[in-house]
């Protein structure tokens, strides 16, 4: 952090360090030509820069990371132009932007007070205090609406209350333009959000169903903390009916306010108010209706900004363009829903598969793929506690790994293409069920139940201890000198892209992605039982779609311009690569080379695993 007592713009003197995220530190400061504190935001990007020996000088760390520490410091500076032009008084102001010791800064008005969350950490708000914070919100994000934009993170820790009950909205960094000239922005990154407070078309991140009404179902999950001091519950895709999301409240609490959150907080965006008007409708009881006067459970006929009729109309006249979740990734599907996650976003790889000898051994690495014995030639079934589950071998060869010519507009980090020996190995036929879930491990932590669907809403963390009390019930049907494990990542690859079976295709077994997988188009918004889409050319199902799936692997974007040839398994970083796309992704992210990262203890419900061996 930046020294007490620093000097920035040759104006403002820091007085201490506030708070910081993924990309900037915040500071109270004195403005020396006013003397008054003021808020600085600088830009700070951690894992890709550092402080020069001279304390202040932000540096990029090396080459590679250069494009993304300047694409992210754009976007920072657009952040405060945004929010400057946003006159409001329950808007924070931003006075000042300026470059300085290798970054940027943008000044704020200080408020001294708290964030909601903190004020709700000592005791929930009564049902009139949520009321006057609704109003006070609501008139913000009417002209954050009106200009075009889309906060995206509205939460209590991003709302801050002083003394005298006078709301601010803060941090515009998730925040989006909704025009035309803006779709091909909202279509290559992915939409940050926080879980709880984000509805489907927010997590699952599909930019063309992003409106109002995605900001109003977060007003909904606030009020709802306000309320009762929990963390709003994740969404449930059937729960569309009017009092479909009745939840617990304290005593007090209106049957008539909890009505408002439900619908506030209605899964469907259609059956949500549509806009500020509509929204204050509901928190005051009166229904809404459409242009002829009658009650509708459809989108009301009310004033919006143009920006967002622009955009509607211009959204109508497409098919594609949504964007994959990264994992955080906050991940987060999850809880992640993560990612984010970063986040995404979804990759894709695809494969051209000469058969050769099989490679040297893996370097030495937790959970390494093993390179000895030679996968066993023939297709297994295990079972645990009645539960069956089926590997199938895959053969040791050479593939080309990465941005292959049948990619479709692969990311960065899927170059160079190279090509990657690996031994024999076994994989999982399917995703690992929540039937096998639970009988190894006594309980079903995922938000979607069904036996044969994949489990999901599991961490990296979590797997490990999965696997390790799996290899304890298998012990004696096990091959001799073989474990269950995740799959690196090079394996899954392979795998997914058909071994020396391979066809070449986009996605795991077809360039026709409804055939072998569950994704945004025709999920309906969750996933489902396993083996159910047809298999790849190895006989394995939905690699591609229905839920990501955790690797073996630490994650580096430019491990494959460094990557060993030989059974490669990266064993540095801070985040774990995750693959193959899900239910909730569109078809650029569920590629058999798309790649995505979250941390070890991420998780979301659209979050899964498969078994290696």
């Amino acid at each position: 952090m930046l020294s007490v007592g620093t000097m920035l713009g040759g104006r403002y003197r820091i007085e201490r360090y506030l708070a910081s995220g993924g990309f900037g530190n915040t500071y109270v400061a004195t403005d020396t030509r006013f003397n008054g504190l003021v808020a600085v935001k600088e830009f700070f990007m951690r894992g890709t820069n550092h402080r020069a020996a001279d304390h202040s000088t932000v540096v990029v760390s090396n080459a590679a990371n250069q494009a993304g520490f300047d694409a992210q410091l754009d976007k920072f500076r657009r952040e405060a132009q945004r929010i400057f032009s946003l006159r409001n008084d329950h808007i924070v102001h931003v006075i000042d932007l300026f470059d300085a010791n290798g970054t940027s800064y943008y000044v704020m008005d200080f408020i001294d007070g708290e964030s909601l969350s903190a004020r709700v950490k000592r005791a929930p708000l009564s049902e009139a205090q949520t009321r006057d914070v609704a109003g006070q919100l609501l008139d913000a994000l009417d002209t954050v609406h009106r200009a075009g934009f889309f906060h995206l993170d509205v939460k209590p820790g991003n709302i801050m209350i002083d003394r005298k009950g006078h709301c601010t909205l803060i941090d515009f960094g998730a925040s989006k333009q909704l025009s035309a000239m803006e779709r091909t922005s909202l279509s290559s990154s992915g939409m940050a959000y926080t879980p709880g407070y984000a509805p489907i078309e927010q997590e699952g991140q599909r930019t063309k169903s992003i409106g109002p009404w995605t900001d109003l179902y977060a007003v909904g999950a606030t009020l709802y903390h306000l309320l009762t001091g929990q963390t709003p519950p994740e969404v449930d895709p059937d729960d569309t009916g009017d009092d479909g999301r009745m939840f617990a409240y304290p005593v007090g609490v209106s049957t008539q306010m909890q009505k408002a959150i439900s619908r506030l907080m209605n899964p469907s965006p259609r059956r949500r108010p549509q806009n500020v008007e509509q929204a204050k409708a509901v928190l005051a009881g009166r229904s809404l209706t459409s242009g002829d006067g009658t009650n509708t459970e459809e989108t009301v006929s009310a004033p919006m900004s143009k920006a967002v009729q622009e955009f509607q109309s211009h959204d109508h006249q497409r098919a594609e363009g949504k964007v994959a979740k990264p994992h955080n990734p906050s991940g987060g599907r999850k809880k992640l829903w993560f990612f984010v996650g970063a986040v995404a976003v979804c990759l894709a790889v695809a494969t051209i598969f000469l058969l050769r000898p099989s490679g040297s051994n893996a370097p030495a690495d937790t959970a390494q793929a093993p390179t000895e014995p030679a996968a066993p030639d023939t297709e297994r079934t295990y079972t645990v506690n009645g539960v069956e589950f089926k590997m199938i071998s895959v053969e040791g060869g050479t593939f080309t790994m990465g941005a292959t010519s049948e990619q479709d507009k692969p990311s960065d980090n899927e170059s160079p293409a190279h090509e990657v020996t690996l031994s024999g190995f076994c994989i999982g036929e399917t995703e690992v069920t929540q039937a096998l879930w639970r009988a190894v491990m006594g309980g079903n932590p995922s938000e979607f139940k069904g036996d044969s669907n994949p489990v999901e809403s599991v961490s990296w963390d979590d797997c490990q201890t999965f696997i390790r009390k799996l290899n304890a019930a298998t012990e004696g049907q096990r091959p001799e000198g073989r474990s269950f494990r995740l799959p690196t990542e090079a394996e899954w690859e392979c795998a997914a892209r058909g071994g020396n079976k391979s066809r070449h295709t986009q996605y795991a077994g077809s360039n026709n992605l409804s055939s072998v997988a569950w994704y945004d188009d025709n999920s309906g918004g969750k996933h489902h039982s396993v083996a159910k889409k047809s298999p790849n050319e190895l006989g394995l199902y939905d690699m591609s779609g229905n839920v990501w799936e955790w690797c073996q692997d630490w994650n580096d974007e430019n491990y494959y311009s460094r990557s060993p040839s030989n059974n490669p398994s990266n064993n540095k970083g801070s985040y774990r690569v995750i693959r193959g796309g899900g239910w909730y992704c569109d078809a650029w992210g569920c590629r058999v080379a798309y790649r995505v990262s979250g941390g070890p203890g991420d998780c979301g419900r659209d979050l899964g695993l498969r078994l290696a061996l």
